[in-house]
């Protein structure tokens, strides 16, 4: 039977209730990091210091044991971010529902999705059912192949990976803790987040993965670098470092960075191996290649590269993967990210001003309060790679820093207030501060550290229900309360 939901804001209260406590008290410098709303099996990764991580599954309300990231001894300005990928080689074999890969798989894969990138049958994506648990897992899904897999078809599940920062002080850990493997990889800090990384630190991706296109469509032509629409009437470069991918039709399963774009015409970073027609089903989308982060009390912005994108045009392109790079934009932010500054990319908005095709803003722009005590927010234009700082907004009256946090949601940011209990959320095309409501039982000192806010939502067919969780300062104690 489908969910129906009939709470009214004036009628129904925004009630906190207790979910099962951590099995350890925050701390500064640890952190949560969540899946997105809508994943397939929601959870977030709670680090809680050198060696004690643990995942919160949503549906179970309880607390998993991992494999230690030795991460340092986590400082104020660790953070972490989600990422759709998880393994990815290519298939040794396939059948009308299987596909035989090279993963050692250690957990139940059923829910998530497997991609075909390349070789036979890309383009191709399919629910998993069930997977075997061992080397060389095979992996049933949910409906047959349209083409079947073989030994040249490559493969993505998007189990996702969990990236973290870990601030120790004395030297930044940066790794991912990858969930179908149970499994930790260390990657390069070079030319990232310095050694001094002291107060409040935020990451992000921008994966278009994460959740759904900002925009589709059928090509009318394509050449070399090139994806044709002729119907549309886009603004010159609003498509500038989002990324294009053929899902159906000639070219299907490639990828690739927009470099640029005119009305009806995308410019991509490097040729296609075949080119688009008027067959070929686009989504433009977020940039799966990047992790944006930001913190330190400073105006800096770092970009890292997953696996680099040859031929980007822009002046800071990152060409190989794992690579770090400081940001240029044409305009620079006017003020710090300082303790308790916010990070957040709004591309689900279902608001006309953000979803205008012609003038997106879905995905376009990330958020961010500076903290420090003050009201300040600003905002970074992905596209233009260019800073709006000092936005002028409805209720600027409220100040952020250290022990505040931020999540966000279909074009909403939720805010806790330091160590006060006090929830505010910014409506983001309304341009304004709301205040949410306020958790009465006591949140301790204020800690720094990201995550202590998170959501998970629940999907039934058109029927979405969103709660927010609050991890208590200084404490083990984890409520939600129900979005209405």
């Amino acid at each position: 039977m489908t969910t129906t939901v009939n709470l009214r804001k004036l009628l129904d209260r925004k009630v906190w209730e207790s979910c099962t406590p951590s099995p350890t008290a925050s701390a500064a410098g640890h952190f949560v990091v969540s899946t997105p709303s809508g994943w397939p099996v929601p959870m977030s990764l709670f680090v809680q210091g050198t060696a004690t991580h643990y995942l919160y599954l949503v549906e179970e309300d309880a607390y998993l044991d991992i494999t230690t990231g030795a991460l340092g001894a986590v400082a104020a300005g660790s953070c972490g971010t989600f990422h759709p990928y998880g393994p990815t080689g290519t298939a040794s074999a396939g059948s009308s529902t299987t596909i035989t890969t090279t993963l050692t798989a250690v957990a139940d894969l059923s829910r998530f999705k497997i991609r075909i990138t390349a070789g036979t049958g890309a383009g191709q994506e399919r629910t998993i059912d069930y997977n075997t648990i061992g080397a060389n897992s095979v992996v049933t899904v949910t409906s047959a192949w349209d083409v079947t897999p073989d030994n040249t078809s490559v493969y993505l599940i998007l189990s996702g990976r969990f990236y973290c920062l870990g601030a120790t002080g004395a030297a930044v850990v940066w790794k991912y803790y990858d969930y179908a493997t149970n499994a930790w990889t260390t990657r390069s800090t070079t030319s990232g987040p310095a050694a001094a990384w002291a107060t409040s630190g935020r990451a992000l991706a921008s994966s278009g993965s994460l959740g759904s296109p900002v925009a589709t469509g059928t090509a009318t032509a394509g050449g070399a670098t090139t994806l044709t629409n002729s119907g549309k009437s886009w603004a010159t470069n609003q498509w500038a470092n989002s990324q294009v991918r053929i899902t159906a039709g000639t070219g299907a399963g490639q990828v690739r960075t927009i470099n640029s774009n005119t009305g009806t015409a995308l410019t991509v970073s490097a040729a296609w191996g075949t080119n688009p027609d008027a067959t070929s089903v686009y989504a433009i989308e977020g940039n799966d290649d990047w992790i944006w982060v930001i913190g330190n009390n400073a105006v800096t912005l770092l970009r890292y590269a997953i696996n680099g994108i040859a031929g980007l045009t822009a002046t800071t392109a990152q060409a190989t993967g794992d690579t770090w790079v400081t940001v240029s934009p044409g305009v620079a932010r006017s003020g710090t990210a300082a303790a308790g500054c916010g990070w957040s990319r709004i591309s689900g908005s279902d608001d006309p001003r953000f979803t205008d095709e012609s003038a997106i803003l879905n995905g376009r722009r990330i958020y961010s309060f500076r903290g420090g005590g003050v009201s300040t927010l600003d905002y970074y234009d992905i596209a233009a790679n260019s800073w709006t700082s000092g936005v002028s907004y409805g209720n600027a009256n409220v100040t952020f820093t250290t022990g505040s946090d931020y999540c966000d949601d279909d074009g909403m940011i939720y805010i806790i207030k330091e160590a006060t209990g006090r929830f505010f959320k910014f409506d983001v095309a309304g341009n304004t501060l709301w205040p949410h409501t306020t958790l009465q039982y006591t949140q301790g000192a204020a800690v720094a550290g990201d995550g202590k806010i998170f959501l998970h939502c629940y999907e039934d067919g058109a029927t979405t229900i969103c709660w927010l969780y609050n991890f208590r300062h200084t404490g083990t104690e984890l409520f939600r309360q129900m979005i209405i």
